[in-house]
């Protein structure tokens, strides 16, 4: 009978650290656009993507996104001109190792630009 709880708590313990080790998607890197800063640039690297989000509101974007699997590189340039999610990881293979998406944006138009890239582990 002491089992149980011993077995309880173990279970317990177990299902508390795959939920903390388990991260959920986050914003890794973003930019505000106005006219004091029209112009933004900043790389983002994630390891083991299941997917890579681009926003894009009132901005101009190229991004290059390079992704490593095995001694395999995958490399894509993009420009976009509307705003927008985007997937930065189309057309390339899926169970990357490692991608580092490389952005940049600039105002379009009068008023204030956003550019974000959110990543989602596997």
């Amino acid at each position: 009978m002491k089992r149980i709880p011993y077995l309880v708590a173990l279970v317990a313990a177990g299902v508390i650290a795959a939920a903390a080790s388990a991260s959920g998607a986050y914003t890794a890197k973003s930019a505000h656009l106005n006219a004091r800063n029209p112009r933004a640039a900043f790389s983002v690297r994630a390891r083991q993507p299941k997917k890579i989000i681009l926003y894009i509101g009132t901005a101009r974007v190229t991004t290059t996104t390079r992704c490593l699997k095995g001694t395999t590189v995958s490399k894509l340039t993009r420009s976009f001109h509307t705003d927008g999610t985007r997937n930065m990881l189309w057309h390339i293979a899926g169970r990357q190792d490692v991608c580092r998406v490389s952005v940049a944006a600039t105002l379009k138009g009068q008023g204030t630009g956003y550019v974000g890239v959110d990543v989602y582990p596997r």
